[in-house]
Parts: C-alpha cells; sequence; structure tokens
C-alpha cells in the first residue's frame, strides 16, 4: 500500500501520549507521513521522534500538574464528585475545541486516519470529517457490561447473588449520580456541533463508535468478559518510544547487591506527594536486607536522598525499567498502565497504592487477576507495604501468574497488529 496520511491526537497528558509513541513512529519508519496533535510539553519528545508537531491554536493546554491551580475546588472533591468534575471540566468541556483545531488542520493536511486516545473526541471527527478513527484504549477497557463493574469506582466483579445485587445498585446510582450530568454534558457538546445525542456514557463512546479500537494490554490481565465487540482489539503492550540514549541510563548489575532481593518503588510523574508512596515504602525497607530502588519522575529527588541516606537506597530521578526490572523482585507502585504493563512483560508481581486519575481500576485490576496486591490506598502505612511484599516474596503463587499473563503479553506483535488495522481499515 502507498504511504498514508496520518493524524496522531492525544489529550495532553502523560497517560495518553506515551502509549502511542511507540507505534507513531513505527508507522514513520515504515514510510507513512505522521504528524501529532498535542500540547507544546509534548514538542520536544516528538521533535527526538521524527514526528512533526502540530500545537493547539484554539485548544488551551494545562499541565497535569497545574490542575489544582486551575481548579482549586478540585482538591475538596472525593469519589464520584472527582471522577464527574474531571469528565466534565478536563474533558467534554475541551472537546469542541480539539475539534475545530483538527477541522482547520485538515484542510491543510488531508489526513486518511486519526489515531487518537480514547478520551479524545475521535468519534466526532470521524462523524464531522468523514475519516476513519482508531481509538487507542490508554487505560483498562472502560467499556461497560452486565457482568462488569461500574468503572471509575474500583470495584471487582461480583461473585455470588448479594453482590451481584449490590453491583447492579451501584450501576444504577451511578447512572443517576455520574452519567446523567456527563451525558447532558456532552449532548449538550453534540448539539452545539449539529450531531446527534449520544445513548452510551462517557467511557463507551470511544470502544464502540471507533472504526476500530485498539486496547492496549491482553484480556488475561483484565476482568472476563461474556461478549466484546469486534470492533475491540486486544493487541499486547504498547510501550512508551525511547531512543536508548539517555545518560542517566546505569548498569545496576555492577551496582546492586545481586545476592540481595530487590524492591522497586515509583509513583509515577503525575504525583508530585512523595509523603503518599515513596516516603511510607522507603521508611518500610530502610536498613534492610534488600536493594531499594527509587525512581521520582524528577521530583524531589535530593530532598528524599538527604533524608534516607542508607546504604540499601537508590534514589534517581530516571531509571530505565526495561534494564532493571530483570532484577526486580517487587514492584512498589500506585497503579500507572504503562509501567505495570511493564512490570508483567518482565514477570514481576506489584504491590499497588493508587486511586486517582483511573489509578483504582488498574490497581484492582492487578489484585483480582493474581497479579500483586492492592492495598487500596494512596496512602498506605509502612507496615502494610511491609506485609504486602513479604506475602508476595514467601509465595509462588504471585509469581506463577504474572509468568502466565507474561507469556501472553509477549507472545503479541504489537506494532504489527496495530499497523495491520490501520492499514486494513484505510483499505476497506
Amino acid at each position: 500500500m502507498s504511504s498514508l496520511k496520518i493524524l496522531f491526537a492525544c489529550i495532553p497528558a502523560d497517560g495518553h501520549f506515551n502509549p502511542m509513541t511507540q507505534l507513531a513512529v513505527h508507522l514513520r519508519e515504515k514510510g507513512h507521513d505522521v504528524r501529532w496533535y498535542t500540547g507544546k510539553t509534548y514538542k520536544k519528545k516528538l521533535e527526538q521522534m521524527e514526528v512533526p508537531y502540530i500545537p493547539f491554536k484554539k485548544a488551551e493546554e494545562i499541565k497535569v500538574s497545574e490542575l489544582d491551580e486551575a481548579y482549586p475546588e478540585r482538591k475538596k472533591l472525593k469519589g464520584i464528585s472527582h471522577i464527574k468534575f474531571d469528565i466534565i471540566n478536563l474533558f467534554i468541556h475541551r472537546m469542541k475545541n480539539y475539534y475545530i483545531d483538527v477541522k482547520e488542520l485538515y484542510s491543510s493536511f488531508s489526513f486518511d486516519i486519526l489515531v487518537y486516545d480514547n478520551m479524545f473526541p475521535g468519534t466526532i471527527v470521524k462523524d464531522k470529517l468523514n475519516v476513519p478513527v482508531v481509538g487507542i484504549g490508554v487505560v483498562p477497557l472502560a467499556l461497560s457490561a452486565s457482568d462488569i463493574p461500574q468503572y471509575g469506582l474500583g470495584h471487582q466483579p461480583a461473585t455470588n447473588f448479594i453482590s451481584k445485587r449490590k453491583q447492579n445498585f451501584i450501576k444504577l446510582m451511578a447512572e443517576k449520580l455520574l452519567f446523567k450530568e456527563t451525558k447532558e454534558a456532552y449532548n449538550e457538546l453534540l448539539e452545539n456541533l449539529n450531531l446527534p445525542k449520544e445513548e452510551h456514557n462517557i467511557f463507551d463512546i470511544a470502544p464502540l463508535n471507533s472504526s476500530v479500537f485498539l486496547q492496549n494490554g491482553v484480556p488475561e490481565m483484565d476482568y472476563p468478559r461474556h461478549f466484546t465487540p469486534k470492533t475491540i482489539r486486544y493487541v499486547g503492550a504498547l510501550h512508551t518510544w525511547n531512543n536508548h540514549k539517555n545518560s542517566l541510563v546505569k548498569d545496576w548489575k555492577n551496582i546492586l547487591d545481586l545476592g540481595k532481593k530487590t524492591i522497586l518503588i515509583s509513583q509515577g510523574t503525575v504525583e508530585k506527594n512523595s509523603k503518599k508512596l515513596i516516603e511510607p515504602a522507603l521508611d518500610a525497607f530502610k536498613n534492610t536486607n534488600y536493594n531499594v530502588l527509587v525512581a521520582t519522575g524528577y521530583n524531589e529527588t535530593e530532598l528524599l536522598r538527604k533524608k534516607y541516606p542508607h546504604k540499601n537506597i537508590h534514589i534517581e530521578d530516571f531509571i530505565s525499567y526495561d534494564i532493571v526490572m530483570p532484577l526486580t523482585n517487587v514492584f512498589i507502585t500506585n497503579g500507572g498502565y504503562g509501567s505495570s504493563m511493564i512490570s508483567i512483560k518482565h514477570g514481576v508481581p506489584m504491590v499497588t497504592a493508587g486511586i486517582n486519575e483511573g489509578k483504582n481500576e488498574i490497581c484492582a485490576r492487578i489484585d483480582y487477576c493474581g497479579l500483586g496486591i492492592d492495598l487500596k490506598t494512596e496512602r498506605p502505612r509502612s507496615i502494610s507495604l511491609q506485609n504486602a511484599v513479604n506475602k508476595i516474596l514467601n509465595s509462588e503463587i504471585y509469581y506463577d501468574n504474572v509468568e502466565k499473563v507474561q507469556k501472553t503479553l509477549n507472545s503479541y506483535n504489537t506494532l504489527d497488529i496495530c499497523e495491520k488495522h490501520i492499514i486494513d481499515l484505510v483499505s476497506s
């Protein structure tokens, strides 16, 4: 097939941008004209990827780290109120300007196909511009189903009659308390754009209405479903592109005491409060017989080094997971989807402690699938972390479970699978 014009588009957030980067580079290297519309935060990374960057014009970028400053009331919200606020203000209210920018772009770059993250208004672009769109599921599959708990609350599937009744009641209440207002906000947007109303809830729109929806991960690391629409395809692990030239990459084989177990700790790049997870974990394992590695994401690294100067602790701005994971025995994480995928890729069980930004859904699935232990909190106690790590290290079941999913995950030729779906879609 001749070269395609492919537009990538995503909201300006690491968890939405990063999983799509390796695919964009792969398609560019195959000779396709790939360009990317997103916030200026990612301009430098796109230049390194040699993918032309297209900036926001009408749309406005607010960095994830600036959300509470932009929306002071957001800090006081919890549970459904927090989820509802984010859906309406961070996603729906921004969709019109995203579409206006893409429509204007289409007049100068008539792309054959749009590849977008599942919270970008890709289906609006599809309906208005009549181009095929490929949705990318950058979080666990959020599609509603009768046998799946309500997405966003971090619940696991019900297992008996009483719990199923409770699960259905919660879903009914969520429909009234959460989705009524979000659906009204979304339909108001559609009416403004002269599009028909949408009956599905906001989480279902991208999986159901995309021309094809490529879901990051494999079914074995998700809740079992009785039915999955044919347009939804699990594609294996979509990883972050890396040029492997980072000067911060270290030779951990020659730094760590390989005779000791190794614990890796991270709370991602979004969460800046190290007192939530990193510090309780360091308090739990300082002066122990473990190698302890901490990836801070360039946040409070020097402060943490001064506070924890212990010989068994290594605190770094950046740690290459692909280099250190083969040496790791347990990964303590707040539930980032990408880092969890890398952990499974290398057969490493996890202790998870995360709730906000949808991390409760990732943590709940890790626990349900036996790939780790979910502490169901953003602020775990040190003793809870100790107990969870010891339980994993003293039980083969977690390593057996991860190994099974690891084999499945690594059997997918992810980039070729994605490319085939994209080319087949344009060809048809």
